[in-house]
């Protein structure tokens, strides 16, 4: 077996080949091109493993080079000490690997892969929208200009009321900006809803209380496929919604989130905001907690775990979500414990 180690970079990537034994067999500089980092993984013969570090090429390196090695991981980015090149880099990247030490980041050869670059682009023009909106409020609180409202984003008229020249050319320029962004993020969410019609598990989590087409293709672009998680907890713990205990010679001295994608954390948690608000399983739930003594916050979370467990059951079931049958299933968890 041979363990090859791989640091890419947009235009270079560097390769180092070891054997069993950790010695270095193959060290070498290639174009970051399809026809050369195809004809290096090929020129490496017999059985062989290839990992590289998760970075903005890492859909494109695992999709063109997944079939050429008998395994492909690709590893999360290490805290690097020490001296640094490419070639010690890609050394220590094959080494890990030797010995089983990389912990892998998901790809999947998925058409919903490619949602995760329209949801960045969509996340982009998002915060971008804020911090215009953030600034064009800042030049009338400047002044002592009311800017109570929503509708005040959206009126050219206020721009008047400014003291200045210079602050109201100042004005109209943002102002243009928040139209072009707003224009912008209704094409995003016009492809959303497209997408609801096309992708069939972003039509299921549609049905569920709080997750509309946006939320929906947010969740869906993070997780590929329900089948990563073998269980509710598992994705809760992925998401950042619970944390783990920190045990040294048997004392707990603290808990920790799990490393994961923090997008899916803030879409659970706002999901469940709206969720609370309709008369569903969800609103019951934070009910019982705050009704049991727990504070808000602890209510809110146990909503946000209780919706991220929904959308695994009612994805890998393919059925959409039914409010009964989950207050079925809840009382009949209930019965088991007490009995227990």
């Amino acid at each position: 077996m041979k363990y090859i180690g791989m640091d890419a970079h947009s235009r270079t990537s560097t390769f180092v080949v070891i054997g069993k034994s950790g010695r270095a067999l193959r060290q070498e500089r290639v174009a970051s091109t399809e026809k050369e980092l195809l004809g290096f993984v090929r020129s490496v013969k017999g059985e062989k493993k290839l990992a590289f570090e998760e970075g903005v090429m890492s859909q494109w390196l695992y999709l063109l080079l997944k079939d050429e090695v008998d395994e492909l991981v690709v590893c999360q980015p290490r805290q690097k000490e020490g001296a640094k090149t490419d070639a010690i880099d890609a050394g220590e990247i094959a080494d890990l690997l030797r010995v089983g030490r990389l912990k892998s980041v998901f790809h999947a050869d998925s058409a919903l892969m490619e949602l995760r670059t329209l949801v960045s682009g969509y996340d982009d023009v998002i915060e971008e929208l804020v911090r215009a909106k953030n600034r064009y409020k800042a030049l009338y609180r400047q002044v002592a200009v009311p800017v109570d409202g929503a509708g005040f984003y959206e009126s050219e008229e206020m721009i008047s009321r400014l003291d200045t020249d210079e602050r109201r050319y100042v004005a109209c320029t943002v102002f243009e900006q928040l139209g072009l962004l707003e224009e912008q993020r209704r094409g995003y969410v016009e492809r959303f809803e497209a997408n609801v019609r096309s992708h069939k598990p972003i039509r299921l989590l549609t049905s569920i209380p709080g997750i509309g087409p946006v939320r929906a293709n947010q969740i869906v672009a993070v997780m590929v496929t329900p089948h990563r998680f073998p269980d509710k907890y598992h994705l809760c713990s992925y998401a950042g919604l619970t944390k783990h205990k920190l045990v040294s010679d048997g004392k707990l001295y603290g808990r920790k989130r799990a490393h994961g994608p923090t997008a899916l954390k803030r879409v659970f948690r706002s999901a469940a905001l709206s969720a609370m608000k309709s008369n569903t399983a969800f609103r019951r739930k934070y009910e019982a907690k705050r009704s049991a003594g727990g504070d808000d916050r602890a209510a809110r979370g146990a909503v946000a775990r209780k919706l991220a467990a929904t959308v695994l059951g009612v994805w890998k079931s393919g059925k959409r979500y039914d409010d009964k049958h989950t207050e079925v299933t809840q009382r009949r968890n209930q019965d088991c414990h007490s009995g227990a």
